[in-house]
């Protein structure tokens, strides 16, 4: 495969939060055709294989990755979002849904995992 026609892939955990982020940008910026998905859910037989794929590229994986380039991988969903939004012209201001996701639920969700966090510690 030449790098024009590369897609690049993405690698989603199911119910990771941080995933759906990644995944409400694509579908309302209208970017979703331009990627490739990989997703497993965790236990399942997909999850191994992903993680091996992964696991030269980073200490430890996690998600939301893409594989931008061949052999070029990125992570955290900001990056993502802003590497994709300045490559396409897409403007934040006009992505409603995402906004109301990191403003609402997501803020929550961050909140809960900190109570846990330290509820452990």
């Amino acid at each position: 495969m030449s790098s024009s026609d590369f897609r690049p892939i993405v690698y989603l955990k199911d119910r990771c939060p941080w995933c759906l982020k990644f995944r409400l940008f694509l579908l309302e910026s209208g970017l979703r055709g331009h990627f490739d998905f990989r997703e497993f859910v965790p236990g399942d037989d997909r999850e191994a294989a992903i993680r091996e794929e992964l696991a030269p590229h980073f200490a430890k994986p996690s998600f939301p990755t893409v594989q931008i380039a061949p052999g070029i991988y990125m992570r955290e969903s900001d990056d993502l979002i802003a590497h994709y939004a300045a490559a396409h012209g897409v403007e934040m201001d006009d992505l409603p849904t995402l906004d109301q996701y990191i403003r609402g639920p997501l803020v929550r969700i961050a909140e809960l995992r900190a109570e846990i966090a330290e509820l452990r510690g």
